[in-house]
């Protein structure tokens, strides 16, 4: 078997017709469809609508939103089983999106905050009760005024500093008071059972 070099072969080789159709690789036509087929794509890409600045901020805070529910279900799954390391990671991941989510709004413009926070807290407040009384929707601020202690009862907000009635009884009226007979003294419970 002789040894022939690669150079030889290729010089050997019959040459090929560019405008043979059964070729592709390398002809003109097959390049030109190619450059088209990629200009098509890039154009159908540009000529996609613009989303309106409101619908950009509102799809933008979905997508925060979505990431800040992941880092916090992935932080809060693994928290007990997740090494040091990764726990710090997945911490660290949960409050940068918690931060994102947080800064949201402080970054959009004045127009588009302003339509954001229309469609985000677009509720209405509920004023029944307030319109059918007259009364101011927003009331004032009523941190300086004192309230009462919500936790008592009537019966325990009764004043006993001047009480000075000493308690008198022993253990015995109580068990009478109360009906029920009094607990065997230690020493008593015992003997029985050193006697058997």
């Amino acid at each position: 078997m002789s040894y022939t070099p690669l150079r030889i072969l290729r010089m050997n080789r019959p040459r090929q017709n560019n405008n043979n159709s059964n070729n592709r690789g390398g002809s003109q036509n097959s390049r030109n469809r190619n450059r088209k087929r990629n200009n098509n794509r890039r154009r159908s890409r540009s000529n996609k609508p613009k989303l309106p600045p409101i619908e950009q901020a509102y799809k933008q805070y979905l997508n925060l939103l979505e990431r800040h529910l992941q880092a916090r279900k992935k932080y809060y799954e693994l928290f007990h089983r997740a090494d040091p390391r990764q726990l710090a990671k997945l911490e660290r991941l949960f409050y940068k999106a918690l931060d994102e989510l947080r800064n949201f709004e402080d970054n959009l413009e004045p127009k588009v905050k302003e339509d954001f926070i229309k469609r985000v807290d677009g509720l209405k407040l509920d004023t029944t009760y307030s319109s059918n009384r007259e009364i101011e929707p927003v009331g004032e601020d009523a941190s300086h005024i004192p309230g009462e202690e919500p936790h008592f009862l009537t019966t325990q907000e009764e004043d006993f500093s001047n009480d000075n009635e000493e308690s008198i009884g022993s253990m015995e009226d109580y068990y009478s008071y109360k009906g029920i007979e009094p607990p065997m003294p230690a020493h008593e419970k015992e003997a029985p059972s050193e006697k058997s």
